[in-house]
């Protein structure tokens, strides 16, 4: 600007012809000058530390910054997942994420699960500490990534922080300047043989503190960040008078794939693992995928991300009361420390966010009286104020997953009369409800919301233009229609033919679905707008087209698993349409829900049940349905959790004033 306005002067004070020559060979100079004149650009090296190893955000960020400028715009989220798991599957994933003729079977996550700054057996964050020593809640430092727009080869540049030089390297180089201090403005400057070649004053660290909380949709149930392997050996839980279909093995045993080498214990062993195992708390959840996001996007922001999402979860059992989720976790025992915690979800967020530990605050199981208006108690300060809450939170309070007990769960038609009977008596014990049911009980929303906007701008200092609500996804929408009940044939098992207590039977169940979401999400609206929440629902229609029932893989051909259950020989020899060990759990897909099928192959809960002596090989009848249910059935699967991500994305934008990429800054 200097250099035009000089130009702009001299051609008024010259007047002629000459002057006017002289102004347009001087601004094409000045324009040359200014183009080669470096600046300095700078970034934050790892602005996701919940990844401990720097390595993985670094890669990452070098996959993130591959995308086409209009998915980074408006589906980074999306498309970095598809990006991920393309190449996964074609064994292109940089070393950092693993073996790759292992990682397209684990899933990409698999490489970080273990790696995070959240502890299964601290049960928190609290205790993570950073390379350079620091915790990780409140962390006061981080090193950036600095270098020159206009690099100048041959030469050798001083780095200067405040004045004060921190490194020499190569001007072409992209150098790495140690524990900048963050929320406090700095000073870069770069000189070279004692001249300034370029200086950024008033540069800043933005820290920013994520935390997400919620029910499964907010935990990431269903998607594991190591999915289970099966193997090809095959073992019998039931007796079986329909298989996939096939009317030939009409009363044979029913054979299941076993894992890989049978790695289980007395309890069925890890199985797949999560970020936490007892919540079923996934890094492919949409709430943490957001956070990286903004994370990937800002390059001047350091994100702290403190997710505590629940599979289960509702406002009174979960989050401001005690909730156990799964019960296939440790507990603590003398010498040794287990991972069990079933304490609120608030109680969790105090625990990381209190300097020091409260009193009672670090009690994982319920007492035996609790109030959370009484028991809860905010500290004097934070070691860092949360910015935005994220929050999934309602279905559970009204139901909804025994609405797809009533929908999707039915006795099977077969001469076992005792099984039969059996099957009625579980399908009771989960207590199947009606959608009119689930939607005559959204009127005991409007107090849950409440209480809890009150909860969290008393206990952890945020208002309500602070909380990001999501609402829920169309499931059985195939965007011309509804997915098909039973009487169509095998369309109505689509997907959960791996037994048959599993099924849509009713015609009405399709239409009654997609009606229940319009009005559940239309409910939380309201709410969310009386009580000054932001509701992100708009991301329902575009599950449309991707439902539960719909076969293929997102390229449009249909792959090796298709919808049906893999089915084995006696001997394990041959199995069609597909063997168990080549099952990917995330491969894209055309639907964006986890099936019951997809449920037992990718994460294969089990449970070792009384009486059994522990032995796996005989706990009974109930296990294909536990593996199945317990292990997400019914949920966003990956995609459909990025889907998720994008819309809360948009809306993270907006609370936290930063401009989409490649948008002019202000």
């Amino acid at each position: 600007m200097d250099v035009v306005r000089t130009g702009r002067s001299s051609w008024r004070h010259g007047g002629g012809r000459a002057s006017l020559g002289a102004l347009v060979f001087g601004l094409a100079c000045a324009a040359g000058a200014a183009e080669a004149a470096p600046a300095i650009r700078w970034e934050v090296a790892n602005r996701f530390p919940l990844f401990r190893n720097e390595d993985h955000f670094r890669a990452l960020a070098g996959i993130y910054a591959g995308l086409p400028l209009a998915d980074r715009q408006n589906r980074p989220v999306m498309a970095l997942e598809v990006e991920l798991e393309k190449r996964a599957d074609a064994r292109q994933l940089d070393k950092v994420f693993g073996d790759p003729s292992t990682i397209w079977r684990f899933g990409w996550a698999s490489a970080l699960v273990r790696s995070t700054c959240f502890s299964a057996t601290n049960r928190g964050h609290w205790a993570c500490r950073l390379t350079n020593g620091e915790d990780y809640v409140g962390a006061r430092r981080a090193d950036i990534l600095a270098s020159l727009t206009e690099p100048l080869a041959g030469r050798d540049c001083q780095w200067l922080v405040n004045g004060t030089v921190a490194a020499t390297a190569a001007c072409d180089k992209q150098i790495r300047l140690a524990d900048l201090p963050i929320g406090t403005a700095f000073t870069l400057a770069a000189r070279a043989d004692g001249s300034a070649v370029a200086e950024a004053p008033g540069q800043t660290i933005r820290p920013v503190t994520i935390l997400g909380m919620g029910d499964s949709f907010a935990s990431g149930e269903g998607n594991p960040d190591k999915a289970a392997v099966l193997g090809t050996d095959v073992n019998n839980f039931q007796e079986s008078s329909r298989l996939s279909g096939e009317s030939g093995w009409r009363g044979r045993l029913r054979l299941y794939p076993l894992r890989y080498k049978h790695n289980f214990d007395k309890s069925f062993g890890i199985g797949a693992l999560w970020i936490n195992q007892q919540c079923h708390r996934s890094l492919y959840s949409h709430q943490l995928k957001a956070a990286l996001a903004i994370a990937l996007e800002a390059p001047h922001v350091r994100v702290t991300y403190l997710g505590y999402g629940c599979t289960g979860a509702e406002v009174f059992e979960g989050l401001l009361g005690y909730w156990a989720a799964r019960d296939d976790v440790p507990k603590d025992r003398p010498g040794k420390a287990g991972q069990y915690d079933a304490s609120p979800q608030v109680m969790r967020a105090l625990r990381d966010l209190c300097p020091r530990p409260l009193k009672g605050f670090n009690r994982f199981s319920p007492p035996p009286r609790f109030s959370w208006q009484s028991d809860l108690k905010r500290c004097a300060a934070f070691k860092q104020d949360p910015d935005i809450l994220l929050l999934s939170i309602g279905g559970n309070d009204i139901g909804f997953s025994r609405v797809i007990a009533g929908e999707a769960l039915v006795a099977g038609n077969h001469f076992l009369s005792l099984r039969r009977a059996a099957e009625r008596l579980w399908i009771k014990g989960a207590g199947p409800i009606t959608f009119r049911d689930a939607t005559a009980a959204e009127s005991s929303l409007s107090d849950r919301y409440h209480i809890l906007a009150q909860a969290f701008e008393r206990l952890l200092g945020l208002n309500a233009s602070q909380i990001i609500q999501t609402g829920y996804p169309q499931m059985l929408h195939t965007g011309s229609g509804t997915c098909p009940h039973a009487s169509s044939g095998e369309a109505g098992t689509a997907g959960m033919d791996l037994h048959e207590i599993f099924r849509i039977s009713k015609p009405t169940t399709g239409a009654d679905s997609v009606a229940f979401v319009d009005g559940l999400n239309a409910k939380i609206r309201a709410l969310g707008a009386g009580i000054g929440w932001q509701v992100v629902t708009g991301f329902a229609d575009e599950f449309k087209g991707h439902a539960l029932c719909q076969p293929g893989m997102a390229d449009g051909s249909n792959g090796p698993d298709g919808l049906r259950f893999p089915v084995s020989t006696p001997t394990g020899q041959r199995w069609t349409p597909f063997s168990p060990p080549r099952w990917q759990a995330y491969r894209p897909r055309q639907r964006w829900f986890v099936t019951p099928n997809d449920a037992f192959l990718t994460a294969n809960t089990m449970r070792t049940l009384a009486g059994s002596g522990g032995d796996p090989h005989m706990n009974g009848r109930a296990q294909p349905v536990l593996a199945a249910t317990l292990s997400g059935s019914f949920h966003p699967n990956a995609l459909g959790q990025a889907a998720m991500g994008d819309a809360v994305l948009t809306a993270l934008r907006q609370k936290l004033g930063l401009p989409v990429p490649g948008a002019p800054v202000p």
